[in-house]
């Protein structure tokens, strides 16, 4: 089977791409931001970036950890009132999150050809985060 056979013959979908990174710029370093803009015309690097920004993505952020903690913090200490405000911070960052793995994990395949899209396939592992209030 050729490589055009195997990606359907689509040219990779670059537009697709900057809107990857324009929606997770904010949760990646500023590196990655740079790589990812600086090497949009290769594939292997875009399957790379995905990959790694997938594995980022992947576990709570210092903001989910804190809140969820001062969350647990105020419950026992009977502050309903602010364990509420953390508890609805806490969601909606594990939400954004969720969003952007999402994004990742659906046009992912877009950006890439080839070998680059055949690795992203083999690698990727879908994370199950459970939406708020689930």
């Amino acid at each position: 089977m050729s490589e055009q056979q195997d990606t359907g013959g689509a040219a990779p979908d670059l537009a697709a791409w900057s809107e990857i990174i324009d929606r997770i710029e904010d949760a990646v370093p500023p590196e990655w931001t740079r790589f990812a803009r600086e090497s949009a015309d290769t594939s292997w690097m875009r399957a790379m970036l995905l990959l790694d920004a997938h594995d980022r993505l992947g576990n709570p952020t210092p903001t989910e950890h804190v809140s969820h903690t001062l969350h647990h913090l105020a419950m026992s200490n009977q502050r309903d009132g602010e364990a509420k405000g953390w508890e609805m911070l806490h969601d909606k960052r594990r939400e954004e999150r969720r969003q952007m793995l999402l994004l990742i994990e659906e046009r992912g395949p877009l950006v890439l050809d080839g070998e680059p899209l055949e690795l992203f396939h083999r690698s990727i592992l879908p994370v199950a985060i459970t939406a708020p209030g689930s």
